[in-house]
């Protein structure tokens, strides 16, 4: 048996050129469970601005861990874009909030990234209308630099420049 475990899932869905994200973050303490928190996001396709969240806490170890939950509100029309780990840590991360629904929402922020580009890729059609959309969202989607694959000598980057001058071209 595990000392200690933790889990976190994030599904995405699309709904009216938006995301909705559905977080949840599950501890467990030798067996037994420590904290369930689970929230939800909408997410604009077109900018990553968070048009609502909510999130709730079926099983936490102290009834004031609820407090917590009002934080969430302050991120209401935040931008998910680089620098948008910092600020959940500094507003759900703070001595008002908790540790624990941050990490939750963080995640949930590094998903959307990949759930927007899904979604521009699944409505882009081909190749090269996608390798065109993501040239729309590449800077905003914070992906350039992101990882060794995505870095601006790497793989992928040559390879989406190079469809991106064929279809241009």
């Amino acid at each position: 048996m595990a000392l200690f475990s933790r889990n976190i899932s994030v599904e995405v869905e699309e709904d009216d050129g938006n995301l909705i994200l559905k977080g949840r973050l599950h501890d467990q303490r030798m067996g037994t469970d420590l904290h369930v928190i689970e929230a939800r996001m909408r997410v604009s396709v077109l900018n990553g601005e968070i048009l609502g969240i909510e999130a709730s806490m079926p099983h936490i170890p102290l009834e004031e861990c609820e407090l917590a939950l009002e934080t969430v509100n302050k991120l209401h029309n935040v931008i998910i874009q680089p620098g948008f780990s910092d600020k959940v840590r500094e507003i759900v991360g703070s001595e008002s909030g908790c540790s624990h629904l941050a990490s939750l929402i963080m995640n949930m922020g590094n998903v959307s990234v990949q759930g927007r580009a899904s979604y521009v890729r699944k409505h882009a059609g081909d190749e090269e209308s996608w390798a065109r959309a993501l040239r729309d969202h590449v800077e905003q989607l914070g992906i350039i630099g992101s990882c060794v694959c995505w870095r601006e000598d790497g793989p992928l980057v040559r390879r989406w420049r190079e469809r991106l001058e064929k279809s241009e071209g």
